[in-house]
């Protein structure tokens, strides 16, 4: 299991580069991130209804709670937040898409996040097979989703339901069919 975790590791650091070398030894600009900056510019309130039979019944782009916190702290505003929260009545609460900006988006802390999350969790975390270049499910709430290179984001309920793994795997699916 380590020798795995090792190559995928060495794989991802080496697609980490935001060029890419052509046979003629020239450097290209990398291809357009997939994923924007603005969380709610991934899917629309209504793609989220569609995806999941709920009411979305607000959209707001928020800070994580730690760039609040940071923000308290320095007595500035936190900015426009890398987490877009679609507003329902139901069951599972709020549904969360999150990504960080493009400029801290690294592989290498998605993989960090996961190694340290399977093992302060045990059994806490499941992978989820099928879903980009790896995926996986922590609390019952948040599935965590590679999309390639430095490319991932988060999808969450705010509360936990027996359907909650259905979907977050459908709208994930959804993020990663988007053209």
């Amino acid at each position: 299991m380590k020798i795995i975790f090792l190559f995928l590791l060495v794989i991802t650091f080496s697609s980490c580069s935001r060029t890419v070398e052509r046979a003629n030894g020239v450097s290209q600009p990398a291809p357009q991130a997939l994923l924007p900056d603005n969380p709610c510019e991934v899917l629309s309130s209504q793609q989220v209804s569609a995806i999941t039979g709920l009411e979305v019944t607000s959209v707001n782009r928020v800070p994580s709670l730690a760039k609040v916190m940071v923000g308290q702290r320095k007595n500035r505003e936190p900015g426009p937040g890398t987490i877009c929260n679609y507003g329902t009545h139901s069951d599972f609460g709020s549904i969360l898409i999150g990504m960080p900006a493009q400029l801290h988006r690294h592989a290498a802390r998605y993989w960090e996040t996961r190694a340290q999350y399977f093992a302060s969790f045990p059994g806490a975390a499941h992978r989820v097979e099928g879903l980009g270049m790896d995926a996986w499910l922590s609390g019952g709430t948040t599935l965590h989703v590679l999309v390639r290179g430095d490319e991932y984001f988060t999808v969450s309920t705010q509360m936990y339901q027996p359907r909650s793994r259905e979907l977050l795997v459908n709208i994930a699916r959804a993020v990663l069919n988007r053209s």
